[in-house]
């Protein structure tokens, strides 16, 4: 595989787009990813993401404009050698499932890229190990569920092991334990990630930024901190707060409800809490719900790491401020401590 030439390995400048039938769908497409960025690009259905994405390893060439993959301008010229460099994992797995067993599927991209026989096996075995379908080599690939054959197509371009990686609605139509695996290999990976997706829970969870797409233009580029918790940002372009938000802002609501009687208020209050942790150098923030037996043991377990809690409780004796507090969960010490 060839070097990266640059540090940037998305490049889009003014991109323009328009079919043959005068629809314009991609209007002065501007922005940049630098490898290794975990970047989301969101935006409603008709807002132009999968004509985006099939721009970037030259299924589609701009009406006007330039993409650049690590370095390299597209061109009709060089597609080859920018499809080594970038990776494109469909919405349907069967757009890119075509032969007759799993091991097949997984050795046409090493088999193209001419290595021996040895390091094509060894290739395939670890793709086929990093999406959890080892032993499946001699399987039609047609007769795996749609889970099966959504990992299977990752590991068809896992397999040639290129820099960038993009995908396509990564997490549709997958079951939650298989979600959950996938995610944990998406925050884990080394590689430059590109998630078009509109299940912002993913992109919370594993990208640091968010690029809004919206009638064809970026329209907000930012932290995923930023991006996904602005209500009227998202409702605006005719999205939703993540699901793990809308839950977190359900209970502080049920919690604070005039209708709710202080029995029950006190029960809940005690017994549920919603923590907004933010973790590592680079403020990772994301929701936690806890049960709590009070007073003030928690049940999870310690956690080392500063992180501060968005909601306060109704009684006098237990109250967080909306500020970061650097606390402890000490289960031999009744009560927070601040620093």
């Amino acid at each position: 595989m060839d070097n990266i030439k640059e540090s940037t390995a998305i490049e889009l400048d003014n991109v323009y787009f328009t079919y043959p039938d005068k629809h314009e769908v991609l209007k002065g497409v501007t922005c940049s990813i630098k490898q290794g960025e975990k970047v989301a690009l969101i935006g409603a259905n008709g807002a132009g993401k999968s004509t985006l994405m099939s721009h970037l390893n030259g299924v589609q060439m701009a009406t006007s404009g330039h993409i650049k993959i690590a370095g390299y301008e597209i061109q009709k010229s060089n597609l080859n050698q920018i499809r080594r460099q970038i990776g494109i994992v469909f919405q349907d797995p069967d757009d890119q499932l075509f032969s007759p067993t799993v091991f097949d599927d997984v050795a046409f991209g090493p088999l193209n890229l001419g290595l021996p026989k040895e390091k094509i096996e060894a290739r395939v075995n670890e793709a086929l190990s990093v999406v959890g379908l080892e032993g499946f080599e001699n399987r039609s690939s047609f007769h795996l569920s749609f889970g099966e054959r959504k990992r299977l197509a990752l590991a068809t371009v896992l397999s040639y092991q290129p820099d960038i990686l993009v995908f396509d609605e990564p997490s549709t139509n997958m079951d939650p334990m298989n979600r959950r695996k996938l995610i944990k290999w998406l925050q884990a990976s080394e590689k430059t990630i590109l998630l078009c997706t509109h299940d912002l829970d993913i992109a919370l969870d594993v990208c640091h930024r968010c690029l809004v797409l919206a009638d064809g233009k970026i329209v907000a580029d930012g932290p995923s901190k930023d991006i996904l918790y602005n209500r009227t940002l998202l409702e605006s372009n005719n999205l939703e707060l993540p699901l793990a938000l809308m839950t977190h802002e359900l209970l502080h609501d049920t919690l604070h409800a005039e209708s709710m009687d202080e029995g029950h208020r006190e029960v809940i209050g005690n017994f549920l809490h919603a923590h907004r942790h933010v973790h590592g150098p680079d403020q990772h923030e994301h929701v936690h719900i806890h049960a709590h037996p009070h007073d003030h043991d928690h049940l999870h377990e310690h956690v080392h790491e500063e992180h501060f809690h968005d909601l306060k409780h109704d009684s006098d004796d237990h109250t967080h401020d909306h500020d970061t507090v650097p606390h402890s969960h000490d289960d031999e010490k009744k009560e927070t401590k601040t620093e």
